[in-house]
């Protein structure tokens, strides 16, 4: 959406870059705009009924950056966590999260601890943004790991190190353990250092439908299925920074879905 909002900026940068067209999906977000209604939950609905009077353009523009910013973030995160669930030393959490999708089937996707737990301790292992976010050191300075910094230094950090290297906090943090979300005090700091959708004022507006959708899809899967790796499955599944997102280093998942029961 950025040729509607910056028509002159958006053709140089197309000649120069040539980036893929999205034809497909910037159609289908502005005729979605178009319609009255879209739902009262829906971003378009609170944006065309807002104080701001938005030009429907930019309300479309809005829709779409959201649409994109979700879909390889999430994907991503599926594929690493679902690989994770796969393997044989996982078998135990996969069967674990089965049993209570199974046993909870008329219970809201928030009324399931383990299936958040699962998610978040994916979202802990393999965040899918990789890069730093910086930020200014506030007036006054800030003591940071015993070291003064002072006002106006940009600072950073990205998750993968926020979640790695505070063992106080995330005991044994190079594992794979969603039990540790389970434990209600543990949980107060850890979710203070939980950054994979960064945090405060700038951290991601997409989190709460990121993280319905995983919830709905890890449902709907293992409801039906449990899931192991293929035998064919050679390719490194090492987090390779895409510096957007993380993808799996040779990009390759290949599992077997076994229907249940």
């Amino acid at each position: 959406m950025a040729r509607y909002r910056w028509p002159t900026m958006s053709s140089w940068f197309e000649k120069i870059l040539k980036p893929a067209p999205t034809p497909l999906a910037s159609q289908f977000v502005l005729s979605a705009v178009e319609k009255a209604d879209s739902g009262e939950h829906s971003l378009a609905y609170k944006l065309q009924n807002s104080d701001g009077a938005f030009p429907q353009v930019h309300i479309a523009a809005e829709c779409l950056n959201h649409l994109a910013a979700g879909i390889d973030t999430t994907g991503d995160a599926l594929c690493f966590l679902m690989y994770q669930l796969s393997l044989p030393r996982s078998f135990q959490v996969q069967d674990q999260l089965i049993a209570e999708l199974l046993s909870n089937k008329e219970k809201s996707l928030d009324d399931l601890p383990y299936l958040e737990a699962v998610i978040k301790e994916g979202l802990r292992c393999f965040p899918p943004i990789p890069m730093s976010q910086p930020r200014y050191v506030p007036k006054d300075g800030r003591i940071i790991d015993g070291c003064s910094i002072p006002a106006g230094v940009i600072v950073s950090c990205q998750a993968w190190s926020v979640h790695q290297l505070n063992e106080n906090v995330f005991v044994r943090g190079d594992q794979f353990l969603p039990e540790r979300w389970l434990d209600p005090q543990a949980c107060v700091e850890m979710n203070r250092l939980f950054f994979a959708f960064s945090a405060g004022g700038r951290s991601c507006t997409g989190k709460h439908l990121a993280l319905i959708e995983m919830k709905c899809l890890l449902r709907e899967v293992y409801s039906r299925y449990k899931t192991r790796i293929a035998p064919e499955m050679t390719g490194s599944m090492a987090l390779s920074d895409q510096a957007i997102s993380t993808r799996p280093l040779d990009q390759t998942c290949k599992l077997i879905f076994e229907p249940i029961g």
